[in-house]
């Protein structure tokens, strides 16, 4: 008896085993085959998407007015397309999370795509802010009459940049507190305001230097006399 119970207990546990690997494995290839097809329609629409903007001709029209270099190496057309690659493969994730029934991965599919629109609008406030950084910047740079243009220019992109992270940090994380951005840039302001008072105290000590020398040379008589 207690034979006949091993063995129908190993039976089943291996039944069971074997049940298990298999819906595993089932649920692995649909997974990969889900995948497969949302990278190839990504992809896809991707190539639509691409072949519209160069129609439409936006990045030459960006370099006609002087900004197409303003993304730190990337390309508007290139970040709409990687923006909607992504939505599309983690939609498709959703889907297939939802066919093997794995509740954790749907939940996380399910939340990045909550976030993908925020994370768009906070790009599209970066973007249009290093657009208008960059498009202020030449044109200062450009001026012959305006002095320190170089100087000036990148205080006005780092202003505008800031100001942009300051109103998209909200919409990039949402659970970082903005806050911390306001207090470091007083922070740097201050120590920028005492490098700038040190360093003009210093610039006019040297310059006055030659001037209240020669005065002292040209009344030394007179301050012999007083003394």
């Amino acid at each position: 008896m207690a034979y006949e119970y091993l063995m129908s207990q190993l039976q089943a546990s291996s039944a069971n085993f074997v049940g298990s690997l298999l819906n595993g494995v089932f649920a692995f290839c649909i997974l990969v085959i889900v995948m497969l097809i949302g990278i190839w329609v990504a992809n896809l629409l991707g190539q639509v998407l691409k072949e519209f903007f160069r129609r439409v001709k936006l990045e030459k029209f960006l370099e006609s007015h002087g900004v197409h270099d303003a993304f730190l190496g990337f390309t508007l057309s290139g970040i709409a397309i990687i923006m909607l690659k992504l939505y599309i493969v983690v939609a498709f994730l959703g889907i297939a999370a939802d066919m093997i029934q794995m509740p954790m991965l749907f939940m996380l599919a399910a939340q990045a795509i909550g976030y993908l629109p925020s994370l768009a609008q906070g790009l599209v406030i970066l973007l249009v802010a290093l657009m208008a950084a960059d498009y202020l910047t030449d044109r200062i740079k450009e001026s012959k009459k305006l002095p320190f243009a170089n100087g000036i220019g990148i205080i006005v992109t780092l202003f505008i940049a800031y100001n942009a992270l300051v109103i998209a940090m909200p919409l990039l994380l949402p659970a970082a507190d903005p806050s911390l951005l306001v207090w470091s840039f007083l922070v740097l302001l201050s120590a920028f305001a005492i490098a700038l008072g040190f360093g003009a105290a210093i610039a006019i000590g040297l310059g006055m230097k030659d001037t209240v020398a020669e005065i002292a040379k040209k009344n030394r008589d007179k301050f012999s006399r007083l003394l």
